[in-house]
């Protein structure tokens, strides 16, 4: 059984489709509108088991070196553990402490310096849980200066903390902007969050505030480090270990339920769409303000993870891996983009989310969009105003917390990785992204 033996089978397989709903940590998910053929999900889970799909997770899990161009071990999974080693309870321990200095000396505001998977996360799980959160945080996130002169504006520094979020210590952006900012002036208030303890040492932030992290969690995995320091400094210990057990929820039902694993359901959607319909996009959609951003969020975890053209062993892909991921706010983007959705000649993998809420207009307004889209308009219409029949899944929130939202972002993880492996290729390094940074810094002189 191989993917492309999924595809010749395709039109063959009986119109009889797979209906199932499922709730993991307060996140239900509904697939009967994607009509997924149920013997085309049978041949899925025969090949995911002839690929030992789950027993490589359950590898990836447990430490096993799987990002073989770095020669790492993948170990994001053991901050949200229950039981935690040594090592990441000092990493946390360091991260409650530092976050109850912060909030007890009363800033006016935290300046928050990252990047990719160290603003992306971030900025995510601040706007979904933290109310008025850029009232009370700052996160200056490229180089161009015109966006921290915009977001500082009328802004006393003399007032506010700061954090350096950077894996490496040398992110040429967080450091730039940092330094235009600041000009160095404030570290006695300055923290560090990085990998690179001694890099953050050496450039002048005093120890006491530096919050380590492992090397081996990679960028877009690291919100269940220290990385998400802002959740831990405006909602407190509590709610962080909430969102760390929503996540922790999410590995387990995969490790246990296996291939009968709502994230493996979601893994078959996702090859379903790209490899078989060869739909070259998918589609988050996203009902709630507070969660407006899970799209962006959700495309650098899939794309960076798994846009690649080489295998495990560097041979050319002979499958098409990831697909193109983009969204944006439900009741914003019905005025920008779903007229394409509606009436427009692509097809697209969809997901619908919201939390339910049977009062609130956006949420009445998810609902009459998801039934538009799978039932169409009326075949006796004039042809100008009949629309596709679309194929799509609704995510269920019961409430949006630190559980729920941390469920929603390990689930979203794990599918990642679980496509990764269904594509067999390497979902923890991004050699693409390193060539830029490096021609950048030839531009700017520094190497």
């Amino acid at each position: 059984m191989s993917i492309e033996n999924l595809r010749t089978k395709f039109d063959k397989y009986p119109q009889k489709y797979l209906e199932h709903k499922s709730e993991l940590a307060g996140c239900t998910f509904v697939f009967t509108d994607q009509k997924i053929p149920e013997e085309f999900y049978a041949d899925f889970i025969q090949l995911a088991r002839a690929q030992k799909i789950h027993e490589k997770f359950t590898g990836i899990y447990n430490g096993d070196v799987v990002n073989v161009t770095e020669g790492r071990s993948v170990t994001h999974f053991k901050y949200r553990m229950p039981s935690i080693s040594d090592e990441y309870e000092r990493h946390q321990k360091k991260l409650f402490s530092i976050s109850k200095k912060i909030r007890e000396t009363g800033y006016e505001k935290v300046v928050f310096f990252g990047i990719g998977g160290s603003q992306l996360g971030p900025a995510f799980v601040g706007e979904a849980l933290v109310n008025n959160f850029y009232d009370k945080a700052c996160l200056i996130t490229g180089s161009d200066p015109d966006e921290y002169a915009d977001k500082l504006a009328g802004v006393n520094l003399d007032k506010c903390c700061f954090i350096v979020a950077s894996k490496s210590f040398s992110t040429l952006e967080t450091l730039n902007s940092f330094e235009e900012v600041t000009n160095k002036k404030f570290l006695s208030n300055t923290y560090a969050v990085t990998a690179a303890p001694r890099l953050a040492e050496d450039y002048g932030i005093h120890k006491d505030n530096i919050i380590s992290f492992d090397i081996n969690v990679g960028g877009r995995f690291s919100i269940w480090s220290p990385i998400s320091i802002l959740l831990s400094i405006f909602l407190g210990e509590d709610a962080y270990k909430e969102f760390l057990e929503g996540g922790h929820l999410a590995d387990l039902e995969l490790l246990e339920n296996e291939y009968e694993s709502i994230i493996m359901k979601l893994s078959c959607q996702d090859i379903f769409h790209n490899n078989i319909l060869s739909n070259q996009t998918s589609v988050l959609l996203n009902y709630d303000w507070k969660l407006r951003n899970f799209s962006r969020y959700a495309q650098q975890l899939e794309m960076e993870s798994n846009g690649k053209s080489v295998d495990i062993k560097g041979d050319e892909s002979l499958v098409d891996t990831n697909p193109i991921i983009w969204g944006g706010y439900g009741p914003e983007s019905q005025h920008s983009f779903y007229q394409l959705l509606y009436q427009g000649t692509k097809d697209f993998n969809i997901y619908l989310i919201a939390q339910i809420n049977s009062t609130k207009l956006n949420y009445l307004q998810f609902l009459g969009q998801q039934q538009s889209l799978v039932e169409g308009t009326d075949k006796e219409l004039e042809s100008y105003r009949q629309t596709k029949i679309r194929r799509l899944t609704t995510v269920l929130l019961d409430q949006i917390s630190p559980r729920t939202v941390g469920a929603l972002m390990a689930i979203w993880e794990n599918k990642t990785i679980l496509n990764s492996l269904i594509w067999n290729i390497n979902a923890f390094d991004q050699w693409g992204v390193e060539l830029g940074k490096l021609n950048t810094k030839k531009f700017s002189g520094e190497s």
